[in-house]
């Protein structure tokens, strides 16, 4: 007897690495799949050009029918392409030509998990560091006069995001795994089975009514999750799934949707100001939790001899700034972005990375407003540090170059481009 995928999330690391060697084996991948654990992480949460993304909430549409167990928001034209979807598979079972005695597929195609709120789940994620955070090292430094004010407070958590290699922004969140693909708004359940379950994943692929739904996933524009094949994904690429993107975006029905268009309409960028804005915000609320909880630190008395006294005093910690110069945070946005993506960084580069970052702030402000001369700010720290799509290359070895059609471009060029702007204020990028 041949053997078959046996593995579930409590087996033994060994099993499981056989277990899906096996399941690789048998079930082997095709064009009617997505694989979101190794070739795809980032599918739907960044764009062509690798920038983080996530989708436009006013795009977002109930996919569910009235009677179905549970409620499911999805992008629009993912709703609209599954809908079809769903009636054409409902309509073949009811025609008989879907086996009735299936154990996963039943005569409602109905969709019991969709798009999760990304907000929501950085909220929880910076719950959770700060306990960490907390756990792992606040909690010694309780009456440290190492934290004696908000600046010291940022520069040890600075150090812990950079030790742990832990998302503190949030598109530095955005950018890791931890973030579901639920979030992109491509992503449907139409079966509760138990994620990374091997031996549950092979009985559904191998189900009698499997080939058929196969099928219509690929004549709707879906591709299924190949780890867990319960899970659909609207692949934004498809000819099948042109004509629901299409009419959303154009009156003329022959006109082909580009990719980036897709982004450009349907998706939100990250690297604005809102979330530069909501960066202060955590770094304030992580003090103001940290001073609340211990308001004093424990300073050493000296005697009239120099010597240190048996008594200690107790002083009380600076309070929350109320206001942040942006200068200042500019420079934090930085330095935290350079921690959280595990970049290594030398003196001389960091210094000239933020000479320029508040030449552009500062120029820009006094000449076209302080909207404007933030953007660009974020657009400058982005282009050198580079998106995800590059992040394999040290920063010290190609100041992450990337390549489009006009050849090797540096991140300056790249800069300017975008920009279409003189920037010729900025140092000259031979030094970067």
């Amino acid at each position: 007897m041949p053997r078959l995928p046996s593995a579930n999330n409590d087996s033994p690391l060994r099993i499981s690495y056989k277990s899906k060697e096996l399941y690789d084996f048998y079930y082997q991948q095709d064009n009617s799949q997505f694989d979101l654990w190794y070739d795809k992480p980032y599918y739907g949460k960044v764009d062509t050009e690798g920038r983080v993304v996530y989708p436009k909430e006013s795009f977002l549409s109930v996919v569910s029918k009235d009677n179905d167990d549970n409620q499911v928001l999805c992008l629009l034209f993912v709703a609209n392409a599954f809908r079809k979807l769903r009636l054409h598979y409902e309509t073949l079972y009811f025609d008989g030509f879907l086996d009735t005695n299936s154990s996963f597929f039943t005569s409602q195609l109905q969709p019991l998990r969709g798009w999760k709120s990304p907000t929501t789940l950085y909220s929880e994620n910076q719950q959770f560091l700060y306990e960490k955070f907390l756990e792992d090292q606040l909690s010694r430094l309780a009456e440290s006069p190492s934290i004696k004010n908000f600046d010291d407070f940022v520069e040890v958590l600075l150090s812990y995001v950079k030790d742990k290699r832990t998302p503190f922004t949030r598109i530095g969140f955005h950018a890791t795994n931890l973030l579901s693909s639920y979030t992109t708004g491509l992503v449907l359940e139409i079966f509760s089975g138990d994620y990374g379950n091997d031996k549950e994943a092979f009985e559904f692929i191998n189900d009698s009514n499997f080939e058929i739904f196969e099928e219509l996933c690929k004549k709707y524009g879906f591709r299924i999750d190949r780890n867990n094949p319960w899970r659909i994904i609207a692949n934004v690429n498809s000819e099948r799934l042109q004509p629901f993107i299409n009419e959303l975006v154009t009156t003329d029905k022959n006109r082909v949707v580009k990719t980036e268009e897709v982004f450009d309409t349907f998706y939100e960028s990250l690297n604005q100001s809102t979330y530069y804005k909501e960066f202060v915000s955590y770094l304030k609320i992580f003090y103001a939790t940290f001073r609340q909880a211990f308001a004093r630190y424990k300073q050493e008395s000296f005697s009239n001899t120099g010597c240190k006294s048996a008594f200690y005093t107790y002083k009380e910690r600076g309070p929350v700034p109320l206001e942040l110069e942006d200068e200042r945070v500019l420079q934090l946005f930085y330095d935290f972005r350079i921690a959280e993506s595990g970049l290594q960084v030398s003196n001389k580069r960091r210094a000239f990375h933020i000479k320029n970052i508040l030449s552009i702030y500062k120029t820009l402000k006094k000449n076209r407003g302080e909207k404007k001369a933030l953007h660009d700010a974020l657009d400058y720290i982005q282009y050198n540090l580079g998106t995800i799509a590059f992040r394999e290359v040290p920063l010290d070895q190609n100041n992450l170059t990337r390549i489009n059609n006009d050849g090797t471009m540096s991140p300056q060029d790249q800069f300017n481009k975008r920009t279409g702007e003189d920037n010729s204020y900025l140092n000259d990028i031979s030094d970067s």
